[in-house]
């Protein structure tokens, strides 16, 4: 099977050859222009040869059509320096208006259309997309506690800013469908128990997304990634994409509770960071070969809890590769 091919099986029910795979890290000093994102994005698809693709677009790449502005990074592993915040205070909220997709997010579509041409069509490709409270949180001084605490203190120019952003990020996400990737990672962090309440979500939250997954709707391997610990899956069990990620640690579902409960293909059974580099070869290949053996290969794709570190060595990447390799579902070996 081609990896589109073993995707498009793991999808329709159908056991694979073998269980597709990816892991995806970010290496900083390589993601201030489209260029320097799809060589790295293709360098490491060169080394590993993994099933789908998910070029890491820089972290405030959303936030900067509002006015956030970072450092360029000066090493792989360097996090971003935020020089600039577009939101201090509530106030800020109402400087927030809808956009072209154009400057920072026009990069990242040329990103794709370059790896597109890198790898051709037999190998899909997913383009991130930050949630519009996500990238809030990104974007205010005080962090995530300060941009939840809007939705108290000042309810409706937060809704408006919102509404505004989301306008901005469903263009990008219909460019990027139309620039030929087959689908969006689309991340939320700031729905998990104590950040947001049920009325939150309905008001806060869940319309915005809706109307991103919308224009999400052409790709076929979209991704809903609910980031973080204490999750509030039960929200998302009806999201309009066949595939869902989050982080299998305690506290959260496991991969045949998510399943259950979803219905949809899970993506998981790797560790994220800080986990990820902090084990072992044969740790991480003894965590991935519980995986592999709990879902044998049904509504499965191999991946991490959530992006692992930078600068993670290349020999613990490919003993998760040659783990997932290795393994060969009872149905397909029969």
């Amino acid at each position: 099977m081609t990896p589109r091919q073993r995707i498009e099986a793991v999808l329709a029910g159908r056991t694979p050859d073998r269980v597709p795979l990816s892991i995806w890290l970010h290496n900083f000093a390589e993601e201030g222009t489209p260029q320097a994102l799809a060589a790295e994005t293709l360098r490491l698809q060169e080394r590993f040869a993994f099933d789908f693709l998910k070029p890491q677009s820089r972290a405030h790449c959303f936030g900067e059509m509002w006015g956030q502005r970072c450092a360029p990074a000066r090493g792989p592993a360097d996090w971003p320096v935020v020089e600039r915040h577009a939101v201090r205070s509530a106030a800020d909220l109402e400087q927030i208006r809808a956009v072209p997709a154009d400057g920072a997010l026009a990069e990242q579509v040329e990103a794709m259309r370059l790896v597109r041409r890198g790898v051709g069509d037999a190998v899909p490709i997913v383009a991130t997309v930050f949630a519009p409270m996500m990238t809030m949180a990104l974007m205010h001084e005080g962090g995530a506690a300060a941009a939840l605490a809007l939705q108290r203190e000042a309810p409706e120019p937060l809704e408006r800013a919102l509404d505004a952003m989301t306008t901005t990020l469903a263009e990008f996400t219909q460019r990027a469908v139309d620039a030929g990737v087959d689908g969006v990672f689309y991340a939320t962090t700031t729905c998990n128990r104590g950040q947001a309440t049920r009325t939150e979500y309905e008001r806060f939250h869940a319309p915005f997304d809706a109307r991103i997954l919308h224009a999400a709707r052409g790709g076929w391997m979209n991704i809903l990634h609910i980031c973080g610990p204490a999750i509030e899956a039960e929200w998302f069990r009806d999201a309009p994409v066949p595939i869902v990620s989050w982080a299998t640690t305690a506290g959260n579902p496991d991969l045949a509770q998510m399943q259950a409960l979803t219905g949809k293909t899970v993506l998981g059974g790797a560790p994220g960071k800080p986990q990820f580099a902090a084990m072992s070869a044969e740790a991480l290949r003894a965590h991935v070969r519980r995986s592999l053996h709990e879902r044998q290969g049904q509504r499965h794709l191999l991946g991490p809890d959530c992006s692992i570190n930078p600068g993670t060595p290349s020999e613990l990447i490919a003993a998760v590769v040659d783990e997932v390799r290795a393994y060969r579902p009872p149905a397909a070996a029969a």
